[in-house]
């Protein structure tokens, strides 16, 4: 069942360009969709079109039935919540508890219920042990598990992140990768990441890749990545197991199974000869 359909979707900044152009796909309840391309291809603009941050003039954007627009955009936004990259920009609350709490309070969430949800979505990210924590003596990677629980909290069921590992240190990326990857193990949440790694891409169930506004692919990761040089020609790269694979297939180079370490080693001493 398509839960968002996106039908032929442009915008432009100016009358110049359009930044999204013409774009059309579906997503499914329940799926995890990666949003792929290079800089200025139309990712955030698009998820801030999905999300209603900006105006839609041409095309349709339905979410659960509903159009988005000025009308529909409130009641839209009780099913939706959206991490933005940079963690410092995210943080309202004086304590990790207060941040999660104030969303809560702003749809006048009872006290004495208030706490529990706090605690539960705090566990959800793996920060139990924080909540009276304050927002400088957290990594960046926990600030932004601190934005994803006070998004979670809030209960939407469909959860966009743009470019929500950007600013973060490898350690902070791979604990919000995980965590996203077991946020989309459950079928009552929706997940849209824009994102610039390439490599999270292998965990999502569909993968939209977008070229200059316009939409470039649309199908599973292993589709996606099956012709590299497509993605090459728009200056897309590709995970770097598949380029381990692909110079090994190039360098009739024989393997063990599941020996990525002997992989490597292989591939640098095959290097080193050319």
């Amino acid at each position: 069942m398509s839960l968002i359909e996106i039908k032929d979707v442009s915008y432009s900044y100016n009358m110049e360009n359009k930044a999204v152009d013409g774009v059309s796909f579906d997503i499914e309840a329940g799926s995890y969709t990666t949003v792929i391309g290079h800089n200025g291809s139309g990712k955030s603009t698009l998820a801030k079109l999905i999300a209603g941050l900006l105006e839609l003039k041409e095309g349709e954007i339905i979410i659960n039935g509903l159009k988005v627009n000025e009308e529909n955009i409130y009641e839209i936004r009780k099913d939706l919540g959206i991490v933005f990259q940079n963690p410092d920009n995210q943080f309202i609350g004086s304590t990790v508890r207060d941040d999660i709490a104030f969303g809560l309070e702003n749809r006048l969430v009872e006290s004495d219920k208030m706490d529990s949800i706090i605690e539960e979505y705090a566990e959800t990210v793996g920060l139990s042990s924080f909540l009276d924590y304050e927002p400088q003596n957290l990594s960046g990677g926990q600030k932004q598990r601190v934005a994803i629980a006070g998004t979670l909290a809030m209960k939407p069921s469909i959860l966009i992140f743009d470019e929500a590992t950007s600013m973060l240190d490898p350690k902070g990326k791979k604990e919000i990768k995980k965590l996203m990857a077991q946020l989309a193990e459950g079928d009552d949440i929706t997940i849209i990441s824009i994102t610039h790694d390439i490599e999270e891409v292998l965990q999502s169930d569909m993968c939209v890749v977008l070229n200059k506004g316009r939409l470039f692919m649309y199908d599973k990761p292993e589709k996606v990545f099956s012709d590299p040089e497509r993605l090459r020609k728009i200056n897309l790269d590709i995970p770097f197991n598949l380029k381990v694979k692909e110079e090994f297939g190039k360098n009739k180079i024989k393997l063990k199974a599941n020996d990525l370490e002997g992989m490597v080693e292989e591939l640098c001493r095959s290097r080193s000869k050319h």
